[in-house]
């Protein structure tokens, strides 16, 4: 099996090597195409279907979107997962938290609509569709039925986007009514913030636009485990990118001091995809046993090292 491996930016190839030993001592069975540039990237995701990406790194400039962005784009991706959840031996600010964010990838203002209409003052164009509002609610719903969710709750601001997000949160009710044994409630975007902070252990799975989506799921992460979770699962037509959209410069954690931990975590997430579910299960172990073990990064308040953190998870396996 071939899978495209995109390391990205900064730390991105010390930790893809990791994940890369760790796939070849399970014997998984997986070839990578690795790739680097956005456009051999997308041509080979076109080709393997699958893909495991790390951080592009791009400095901000005027009129043109992050390299990330402009990679979702061309692959179609509409529909972004991403787990919070505690993990054994993981330092969290929140405990019992397991929530699933499903962010709607497609448009709002990632649309890249922008102009100056006067001097000094620039309009973007936030954009909504009824199909994208439907088709996201609905694979949240079916991702609720399918791993035994019990509660899927809109995130949106139409108290003050009365016409976007009124339709975002229209569109969900109505879906709603289809699933019938699933709970379906909505909250405004900022009071839902405050919530995930104070009780995060009472949210399950949250559906919400882009933007919103962004913030959210980084606001979850953060009281689960930080970027160690940070993960998501990048979904278009014919085509399944698991993302770590997280990492640093050298510079900041020193020539052996990254995180592997999210690369290994999109390693399980593919194992499990591909229907590898005992060699899943046996990397998820090996992972939580050097974290139980006190194998933290700087990034956790630790002060192992990347090497550390692989020779313990290959020495679990």
């Amino acid at each position: 099996m071939e899978v495209t491996l995109i390391p990205g930016h900064g730390v991105g190839p010390q930790v893809a090597a990791v994940l890369v030993d760790a796939l070849d001592q399970l014997g998984a069975g997986i070839r990578f195409d690795e790739q680097n540039e956005i456009e051999s990237a997308i041509t080979s995701v076109r080709r393997t279907g699958l893909a495991v990406k790390g951080k592009w790194v791009a400095e901000i400039r005027a009129g043109k979107l992050p390299p990330t962005v402009m990679f979702r784009k061309a692959l179609g991706i509409n529909t972004i997962v991403r787990r919070a959840q505690n993990l054994p031996g993981l330092p969290a600010r929140g405990k019992g938290v397991d929530i699933v964010v499903v962010r709607e990838a497609s448009e709002d203002i990632y649309s890249g609509f922008e102009h100056e209409s006067a001097e000094g003052v620039y309009e973007t164009v936030k954009v909504t569709t009824r199909a994208a509002c439907e088709r996201i609610h609905r694979f949240a719903f079916d991702y609720a039925m399918v791993n035994g969710r019990r509660r899927v709750t809109t995130v949106h601001k139409a108290n003050i986007l009365k016409k976007a997000d009124g339709m975002f949160l229209a569109v969900g009710k109505e879906v709603a009514q289809q699933y019938p044994s699933i709970k379906h409630d909505d909250v405004i975007v900022d009071a839902l913030c405050m919530q995930v902070v104070r009780k995060p252990h009472s949210f399950d799975v949250l559906v919400a636009g882009n933007l919103f989506g962004d913030i959210v799921s980084d606001c979850a992460a953060g009281m689960a485990g930080g970027v160690t979770i940070a993960c998501g699962t990048n979904i278009g037509p014919g085509v399944t990118v698991f993302e770590s959209p997280h990492g640093t410069t050298v510079a900041n954690v020193g020539a052996d001091g990254a995180n592997p931990y999210p690369m290994l975590g999109l390693g399980v997430d593919l194992l499990r995809h591909v229907g590898k579910h005992e060699l899943s299960a046996r990397l998820r172990a090996a992972c939580v046993s050097a974290l139980e073990s006190g194998l933290h990064t700087q990034d956790m308040g630790g002060r192992s090292t990347c090497s550390e953190v692989r020779a313990r998870v290959l020495a679990n396996l």
